[in-house]
C-alpha cells in the first residue's frame, strides 16, 4: 500500500505539467450531469444501522440507459447511439477498505467511444473536494485491436480518508454498428441501500429491435410510449454478493440484460437467428403466424444441402453417407436411436480426418438430412435453452436451437462444444418449451405453412438422475513412510450429462481416433485417412507432432484432476488410465482409474489415529452457498453421485465413531444417504445424494440446502482410529 501511495504521489507531482487539454464539451456534459435534479438519492449520506460495521457500503447507485433510434437516409441505416450513465455514492468506513475505490474502473465497449468521468469527495469536515478531469490519473488501459469485450481504463482517486463519502459518474457514448449485449448487475460486492434504474429502450422498427430480461422476483415499471419503452425500477438493501466457490448455475447473480438488434439492411425479411428472439421465454408470446415463418426458415436452412454449400463440403457429405449406408447395412437390426447414434459418432469421427472445418451448423445440417435420408420418424423444431437470461452470457443468441426428436424419446440438438451435437450432453433444453411438427419420416418442406398448422407445443422429458450418474469407488490405505498421508486407488464411472466434459479432459485424441476406426472396420490410419483428403502435409506433421506429446499432457490432466478433487496435496500420481470412453450403447460410461497419495489426510497421536475420511468425497464447496436467496433454481443437470469408499483400518486398530458418518436426508427434490460400517478389517462407507429436476423455484432452496449441508457436513467429518 505504501509503495503505491508513493507512485501516486510522484505521478501527481509529474504528470499534470505534460497532461492533455480535455475538450470542453467534456467538462461542459460533467458539469450537467452533476447539475441534475433528478436524482435525489445522491444528497442522502444516512447509513442503516445494520451496515454501520461493513467496510464499505453503497448508500446509492443509479444506471440509465437511452436508446437514440436514427433516420435511415438513401437506403442506408446509420449507427444506433446508446448513451450510458452510472453513478455511485459510496461511503468508506474502513481503512482496509480505501484501495478499493483507490481506482475507479470502468469498460471501454470501443476505441470511438466516448467517455467522461466525474468524481466528487465529500470530506468529514464537510468540504466538498471535486477533482477535475484534467487531474485525473489513468493508471491503466487495455484497448488493443477490435475484440474490446475486456477492455477497461482505471482512474486513479488520490487521498481517500476512512469517513469518505465518494460520488462519482461514468457516462459513456457508443454507436451501435450491429447487435450488443448490455448488462446491468444488479448486486456488488458491498451492500447497496438503493438502486435505481431508468431505461428508454427502443422498440421495434424496420431496421432494429430490442429486449430486456430481469430476474422474476423484480416488478419494473414499464410505458410504452410509441417508439420507445420507458423501464423503471428500484431496489433496496440489496445484499452484498458473496465470494463463490463453487462455481454452479444455481448461483444467485440478479441482473437486467438489454440486447438491441440492428440489421444490416432494412428488409423485413431479417435473419433467421433473430427471429428466434420473438419467441424467447422471457419476452411476450409472438403470434402463431410468426412461429410459422421461423419453422419454415428452419426448414429451409436444416432439411438439405443448400446451393450454397461449397463443393468441399458436398464432397465430404457425399462421403460420408456412402460410407455410413454401408456400415449399416453389414449391421441391419439397429433400432432408430442406434442408426442416429451412429450417424452422430461417424460425423464426428471424419470431420476430424479432413483438412476441412466444419462448423456446429453445417454439422446439424449433415446429421438432419442424412437422418432424414435413412428414414427416421421424427419430430422436428426448435427448443428454448433454459439457461437464456438467467446467468449465460448471452441472452438471445443462442435461445432457440433446432432439436429432432425420435419416436422413443430421445432428444438431439446442436451445440457448440468440441463435439457439434449433444449427444452425451442434451440437457441443456430439457425441462424447456419445444416448439415441434411432426415430420415422420419425410424431409421438411420450405414455405409451405400449411405444413405447420398443427404446430405442437411440448416440454423436453428430464432425464432421470440415475441416468446422469456418477460413481466413485475408492480404496484407501495408511501410508507406510508419510503418517500424514494416504495411498487412494478411485476408480470413476460417468455416465450421461458430465461425461463428455471429463472425456474431453482426460482423453486424447489418438485414443479416440483408434476406437472409433476400429468400430467402423476402417484400416487406413489418421495419416493416411489425412493425406488422401488432401490435407497438406505440413499440417499432418503437425498432428503427428501433437499425437507425440498427447501422453505427457494426459499426464498432467490427470494431475490436475486430483488436484481439483481432493483441494489438498497430491504428492504422486502412481498410476492412470481410461478403461472405457463410453462412445457406444453398449459401454455408455466413461471409466478412468487413478492411484495417489494424498497429504494432510492423517493426523496422529500416541495411541490413535485420526482420519480426514470425508476429505475421500469431492470437494464441491457447499459451505458457501448463501442461506436465502429470491430468485428461482436452476441445474446443469440432474444428477445422481455414488460413493463406495473403503479404508483399511491398521492391525491392532478399532474404529471409535462410527455412527457420526451416518445420516439420511430425504425430500421433494432430491436426497443425501451415508451409511459405515466395519468389515474385514475395513471401514465401509457408502453415500449417495440425488438432484431430481432441473429448475426450482427460489422457495425450494432450503431443501435443497437441507441436501447440500448434509454432504458438506459429511465431507468435514473425521474418524478416530484408536489402539
Amino acid at each position: 500500500m505504501k509503495k503505491y501511495i508513493a507512485i501516486i504521489v510522484a505521478l501527481l507531482l509529474v504528470l499534470p505539467s505534460h497532461a492533455k487539454r480535455r475538450p470542453l464539451n467534456e467538462e461542459k456534459k460533467i458539469n450537467e450531469i452533476w447539475a441534475r435534479t433528478d436524482m435525489p438519492e445522491f444528497n442522502d449520506f444516512t447509513v442503516k444501522d445494520k451496515y454501520k460495521n461493513e467496510p464499505i457500503i453503497f448508500l446509492a447507485k443509479y444506471d440509465e440507459f437511452i436508446g437514440k433510434m436514427r433516420l435511415v437516409l438513401a437506403g442506408e441505416a446509420l449507427p444506433i447511439t446508446i448513451t450510458k450513465l452510472s453513478r455511485c455514492l459510496v461511503k468508506i468506513n474502513d481503512n482496509s477498505a480505501i484501495k478499493s475505490f483507490s481506482e475507479i474502473e470502468y469498460k471501454n465497449y470501443s476505441q470511438t467511444q466516448k467517455s467522461v468521468v466525474g468524481i466528487r469527495i465529500h470530506k468529514q469536515d464537510g468540504s466538498l473536494i471535486e477533482l477535475n478531469p484534467n487531474d485525473y490519473i489513468k493508471v491503466g488501459t487495455n484497448l488493443k485491436g477490435k475484440n474490446t469485450k475486456n477492455n477497461v481504463s482505471k482512474i486513479a482517486v488520490p487521498n481517500l480518508q476512512k469517513g469518505d463519502i465518494v460520488d462519482y459518474f461514468i457516462y459513456q457514448e457508443l454507436d451501435m454498428l450491429s447487435s450488443k449485449q448490455i448488462e446491468y448487475p444488479l448486486s456488488d460486492f458491498a451492500p447497496i441501500q438503493k438502486y435505481r434504474f431508468h431505461g428508454d429502450i427502443t422498440s421495434q422498427y424496420r431496421t432494429q429491435e430490442s429486449w430486456y430480461w430481469l430476474p422474476s422476483y423484480i416488478k419494473p415499471k414499464e410505458i410504452n410510449d410509441k417508439d420507445k419503452t420507458h423501464l423503471d425500477f428500484e431496489l433496496t438493501d440489496i445484499d452484498k454478493q458473496p465470494k463463490e466457490v463453487f462455481n454452479a448455475p444455481y448461483r444467485d447473480e440478479p441482473r437486467l440484460k438489454i440486447w438491441y438488434d440492428k440489421y444490416l439492411t432494412g428488409c423485413s425479411n431479417a435473419p433467421m437467428i433473430k427471429k428466434f428472439s420473438k419467441i424467447n421465454r422471457m419476452t411476450k408470446q409472438t403470434e402463431a403466424n410468426k412461429i410459422n415463418e421461423i419453422i419454415s426458415d428452419h426448414a429451409f436452412y436444416y432439411s438439405k444441402i443448400r446451393a450454397t454449400t461449397t463443393n468441399e463440403y458436398i464432397k465430404f457429405y457425399n462421403k460420408a453417407f456412402v460410407y455410413l449406408k454401408k456400415y449399416l447395412a453389414q449391421h441391419p437390426n439397429l433400432s432408430e436411436k442406434q442408426i442416429a447414434d451412429e450417424v452422430y459418432n461417424y460425423l464426428c469421427f471424419a470431420r476430424n480426418g479432413n483438412d476441412i472445418s466444419i462448423t456446429p451448423d453445417a454439422f446439424w445440417v449433415f446429421f438432419s438430412v442424412m437422418t432424414t435420408k435413412l428414414g427416421l420418424t421424427r419430430t422436428y423444431g426448435i427448443v428454448n435453452n433454459r439457461y437464456a437470461g438467467n446467468w449465460e452470457n448471452q441472452l438471445f443468441e443462442e435461445s432457440y436451437n433446432s432439436v429432432i426428436k425420435l419416436k422413443d424419446g430421445t432428444c438431439y440438438y446442436p451445440c457448440s462444444n468440441n463435439l457439434p451435437c449433444a449427444i452425451d450432453q442434451p440437457s441443456v433444453y430439457e425441462g424447456m418449451e419445444a416448439i415441434l411438427i411432426d415430420a415422420a419420416n419425410k424431409p421438411l418442406k420450405y414455405k409451405l405453412c400449411t405444413d405447420y398448422n398443427k404446430l405442437t407445443r411440448k416440454k423436453i422429458n428430464i432425464t432421470p438422475a440415475n441416468k446422469n450418474r456418477s460413481e466413485y469407488v475408492i480404496n484407501a490405505t495408511l501410508d507406510d513412510t508419510d503418517v500424514n498421508a494416504l495411498n487412494i486407488d478411485r476408480t470413476v464411472s460417468i455416465l450421461g450429462t458430465d461425461k463428455i466434459d471429463i472425456r474431453k479432459d482426460l482423453g486424447t485424441f489418438q485414443q479416440w481416433d483408434s476406437i472409433m476406426r476400429k468400430h467402423f472396420n476402417i484400416t487406413q490410419t489418421y495419416e493416411e485417412t489425412a493425406k488422401k483428403n488432401g490435407m497438406d502435409q505440413n499440417l499432418i506433421d503437425q498432428y503427428t507432432a501433437y499425437f507425440e506429446l498427447e501422453p505427457y499432457f494426459q499426464k498432467k490432466a490427470f494431475e490436475s484432476e486430483a488436484e481439483e478433487y481432493f483441494r489438498n496435496p497430491v504428492k504422486k500420481l502412481q498410476q492412470y488410465n481410461i478403461k472405457s470412453y463410453g462412445l457406444f450403447a453398449n459401454q455408455p460410461q466413461f471409466t478412468y482409474t487413478s492411484s495417489t497419495k494424498v497429504g494432510e489426510m492423517v493426523r496422529t497421536a500416541p495411541n490413535s489415529k485420526i482420519v480426514s475420511v470425508g476429505y475421500l468425497l469431492k470437494n464441491l464447496g457447499f459451505s458457501a452457498l448463501k442461506k436465502d436467496r429470491k430468485s428461482n433454481i436452476v441445474f446443469n443437470s440432474t444428477a445422481q453421485v455414488i460413493y463406495k469408499i473403503s479404508l483399511n483400518i491398521p492391525s491392532g486398530y478399532k474404529v471409535e465413531n462410527l455412527s457420526t458418518l451416518e445420516s439420511s436426508v430425504t425430500n421433494k427434490c432430491g436426497l443425501f444417504t451415508s451409511t459405515a460400517k466395519v468389515e474385514n478389517d475395513k471401514l465401509i462407507l457408502s453415500v449417495e445424494w440425488d438432484i431430481n429436476n432441473v429448475e426450482y423455484p427460489a422457495q425450494d432452496w432450503n431443501s435443497l440446502l437441507e441436501i447440500f449441508n448434509a454432504y458438506d457436513d459429511l465431507y468435514n467429518k473425521s474418524v478416530v482410529l484408536s489402539k
